[in-house]
């Protein structure tokens, strides 16, 4: 009996050192290398951070496909300074060492010569409904994106969403990459993109970010007050912009108690999702109608931007039989 004891006790240690049956070791992922120094790095990083549906924080999503380690940290800055979500595109048969070597016939290169080359992506696609800004990024291959790149579009929707291309490489310029990115996405509206040395700080990126936002600012008055907005990055509030270019009033009326509403006179591109929105919201509604919320409702909206006031400020603009809003592109 002692004999049984001992033996089914050395299978149970087995069992919990190996894994045993409910559980299974990591598959090892390919090793980050180096490009030679006068070259692109060729990109797919090994860790992703997430996976499958992405957080419910905001409408900012960053997509980035890295290898080496270059295009990593750029996306994480990005991530940082937006208060982002992320997603790292993953490749399904890792990229190794061999396989990005420029000296060799490697698979990189083979790939990149293939106009129907789409490597697939491990893991769940994340779910880009709620999102109505995606910074893409990725290495530059012999001048362009990587052909995983194509996958990732392709798979996706991003009708009405507003991209943002944003590349690693030793000297090879954003340009014709994110240009032939266009036909994958072609519903989506595509921002000039950037380039970015290996090792490029945060500062910098928050820079570029900065010089982004600064572009064709949009302003709101309530009245005459000058009023605070943080503005959503979309296709919706690209629109908004061209339509302000000289100068845009709006005369809303009071609806349900939460919200001041008014016709904008003009067709927005529409990213619609079911939001809650809160006081300080303001938000496109069937397309049209600007809303600003000082009550909260829930329906189906695409965010335009938020009011930076405190709830009082908002309560006292907003609850008033009418009001009158006016946006410029300053």
């Amino acid at each position: 009996m002692k004999r049984t004891v001992s033996i089914l006790v050395i299978v149970l240690l087995t069992l919990s050192l190996f894994g045993g049956c409910g559980s299974r070791k990591a598959p090892a992922q390919s090793p980050e290398t180096a490009p030679p120094a006068d070259v692109s790095e060729p990109g797919g990083d090994t860790d992703s951070e997430t996976s499958g549906a992405p957080r419910e924080s905001g409408d900012v999503i960053v997509v980035y496909f890295s290898c080496t380690g270059n295009t990593k940290p750029l996306a994480g800055y990005i991530q940082d300074e937006l208060n982002a979500d992320i997603y790292e595109i993953v490749p399904k048969e890792p990229y190794t060492a061999a396989d990005i070597d420029y000296n060799t016939d490697c698979r990189a290169s083979r790939e990149q010569q293939d106009p129907s080359a789409r490597p697939a992506i491990a893991g769940e696609l994340p779910d880009l409904s709620g999102y109505g800004t995606v910074y893409l990024g990725y290495p530059i291959w012999y001048g362009q994106a990587p052909k995983i790149m194509y996958t990732f579009l392709e798979s996706m929707d991003l009708s009405g969403k507003t991209v943002i291309p944003f590349c690693t490489s030793g000297s090879s310029p954003v340009g014709t990459s994110a240009e032939n990115l266009h036909a994958s996405a072609p519903d989506a509206q595509w921002k000039d993109g950037a380039r970015f040395a290996a090792g490029t700080s945060k500062k910098e990126i928050k820079e570029w970010l900065n010089t982004m936002n600064a572009q064709n600012e949009l302003s709101l008055r309530i009245g005459d007050r000058e009023i605070p907005v943080t503005w959503q990055s979309n296709a919706a509030v690209d629109a908004l912009r061209e339509l302000a270019r000289s100068g845009l009033t709006v005369q809303t009326s009071p609806y349900g108690g939460f919200e001041q509403v008014g016709s904008l006179g003009a067709e927005l591109p529409t990213d619609d999702s079911r939001i809650s929105a809160k006081a300080g919201d303001i938000m496109l509604y069937s397309g049209n109608q600007i809303v600003l919320f000082y009550g909260s409702n829930t329906w189906e909206y695409t965010r335009l931007g938020h009011i930076d006031l405190s709830k009082a400020e908002i309560t006292e603009l907003l609850t008033q039989n009418g009001i009158t809003i006016t946006v410029t592109n300053r």
